[in-house]
């Protein structure tokens, strides 16, 4: 499976059904939702560390809501990198590629266009396990 995917059983968690427009996504795709936004969107290179985060848990086209699991951020999650996983991104702040998967450049990320931070090497060379970084949707730097 591509996309992200939370390392634990979450049969007890409780699923959500959330808007989305007019949207096509994959089982695994991480969606956000933005303050001051109706729908939930999916993730961007250009997403930001505070916003509200869930994974797809079904596959839509053209839809108009979609069951997802809304993260907390204490979730551990496993996701596929954009370069060879190495232990020695442990640690580091990764901007998303896109809402599958996310840029493991070795670089660790300062600036707000964060989404993820990973903490291990996943089951093969081209994925890492890590929290995805969930806040509240407001900007902390807004005026």
């Amino acid at each position: 499976m591509a996309g992200f995917n939370v390392l634990r059983d979450i049969d007890d968690t409780g699923l959500k059904t959330l808007p989305v427009s007019s949207m096509t996504a994959a089982i695994g795709d991480l969606l956000e939702l933005t303050a001051g936004s109706a729908n939930w969107a999916k993730v961007t290179s250009t997403s930001n560390f505070f916003t509200r985060k869930a994974i797809v848990m079904e596959t839509i086209t053209s839809a108009s809501s979609v069951l997802c699991l809304e993260l907390d951020g204490t979730e551990t999650v496993e996701v596929q990198s954009a370069a060879t996983a190495s232990t020695a991104h442990n640690g580091d702040r990764m901007a998303a590629t896109d809402e599958n998967t996310i840029d493991n450049s070795g670089t660790d990320v300062t600036g707000q266009a964060v989404v993820f931070v990973q903490e291990a090497i996943g089951r093969t060379s081209t994925l890492i396990v890590g929290r995805v970084l969930v806040g509240s949707g407001v900007d902390p730097d807004a005026a």
